[in-house]
């Protein structure tokens, strides 16, 4: 009878390993990055110089098909002023739009989306892109 006790007592308890496994699952999920994705499958440029803006802006993402998203909202050329001009009332003056097109996106939608901007106000216009790869 004492050897079978021994055999229970030789098993290792799980329970502060599992308090671990579960702070540590907490922790990795609070400090998370959460990243904007813009709901479309977009292939930004590359550029030697890429910067990340520092305040809040404006996100227009153009697919390669022309589909456009203002801001996770699908929009078109017919509407975007509209939207722009409602998202900027929200916004201050010191708005700026960032352009996410794909790089198979046509050129004439691009400067569009830039032109549509400026009726509105918007001065500061920056087109995304990612930095080089291999560099």
């Amino acid at each position: 009878m004492a050897q079978e006790k021994r055999r229970y007592d030789e098993k290792p308890d799980l329970t502060p390993m599992i308090d671990v496994v579960f702070q540590l699952l907490i922790f990795f999920m609070v400090t998370a990055v959460f990243a904007i994705t813009p709901g479309l499958d977009i292939k930004l440029p590359e550029a030697e110089e890429a910067q990340a803006p520092e305040k809040e802006n404006l996100f227009i993402v153009v697919d390669q098909d022309g589909n456009m998203k203002l801001n996770h909202q699908t929009v078109t050329f017919a509407n975007l002023k509209d939207r722009i001009q409602e998202k900027r009332q929200i916004l201050d003056n010191t708005t700026m739009i960032i352009i996410q097109g794909d790089e198979r996106a046509t050129h004439g939608q691009i400067v569009q989306i830039m032109d549509i901007a400026r009726q509105v106000g918007v001065v500061d216009q920056i087109i995304a892109t990612e930095p080089q790869r291999g560099k």
